[in-house]
């Protein structure tokens, strides 16, 4: 059996693992030219969990710690009012007991599958059309033009698949708008931050976060809710314009959100891995 897997980022390799134990031979298509170090935290609990450890990446994940000590609710002094430390089997904090980043998973799974002789990994390839589908195979052409057949394809490149849009009508894909935008990116250490998941809840549906990580520097994130329709459409527009447009949105709406929006609202240019999202 014959599996093409679209995206190589936790679930795509995670599935590639699991099939190649029962000898299905998997190529792993992924738009990107490397494996992508960006992202934020990811929880690894009950299902995930025992699949970690199914896996033998338990202890990796261990190694990949963010050291987040639990998530604590501040105000706007940077002063905490509500903490919630993390507590060993419990699931009294926000913050789990295997907290890591998303390219720190990613890199797991990758290691974990890259020497696979049954597993081939190529980057910076997409789908760029599926050619036929039925329920013998599918034919797909990929993004440097070659074709080919496999018994399975899977798409695992993301909420905005474009592998499952050309293989489920419209209708049959349901997107839920909750109403929110989160704006993610990573911001160096200073003497002053600590190893706690702050969380500081501004006026005017606007939230802003610090969280450790493993490398020696902090993930950011604002989140908004809109207000008003208007709202609504302005900052869905800017979803869809570039980074300047984000930014130049961000610094017009956070600007007198306090705490430490200033420093956040300094740092965007030069962020790597700045990523404007609305869920």
């Amino acid at each position: 059996m014959r599996v093409l897997i679209s995206g190589a980022g936790v679930a795509g390799p995670t599935l590639a693992w699991f099939l190649a134990k029962t000898g299905v031979r998997i190529m792993i298509f992924e738009k990107a030219h490397a494996l992508l170090p960006h992202g934020q935290n990811v929880d690894i609990e009950g299902s995930a969990l025992t699949l970690m450890k199914k896996m033998g990446l338990l202890d990796e994940v261990r190694r990949f710690n963010t050291t987040e000590k639990g998530t604590q609710f501040i105000n706007s002094r940077g002063r905490p009012f509500a903490p919630f430390p993390v507590q060993k089997g419990s699931l009294g904090s926000f913050t789990s007991e295997f907290e890591i980043l998303r390219g720190d998973l990613s890199a797991i799974l990758y290691n974990a599958t890259k020497n696979h002789p049954n597993i081939n990994y190529r980057f910076n390839t997409t789908v760029k059309e599926v050619l036929s589908n039925d329920d013998n195979s599918v034919k797909v052409e990929s993004s440097d033009g070659e074709i080919q057949e496999y018994d399975l394809l899977v798409a695992a490149d993301g909420q905005w698949s474009k592998v499952r849009s050309q293989c489920f009508p419209p209708e049959s894909v349901k997107v839920v708008d909750l109403g929110m935008t989160a704006i993610y990116w990573t911001i160096p250490r200073l003497p002053c931050d600590n190893d706690w998941w702050n969380i500081y809840l501004a006026l005017r549906a606007r939230v802003i976060t610090l969280r450790p990580d493993s490398h020696g520097t902090i993930r950011a994130m604002f989140t908004h809710m809109p207000c008003s329709e208007a709202q609504r459409e302005e900052w869905t527009e800017a979803a869809r314009k570039g980074k300047s447009a984000q930014q130049a949105l961000l610094r017009r709406e956070f600007a007198d959100a306090g705490w430490q929006a200033k420093r956040l609202l300094d740092s965007m240019d030069q962020a790597p891995d700045f990523y404007f999202h609305i869920i």
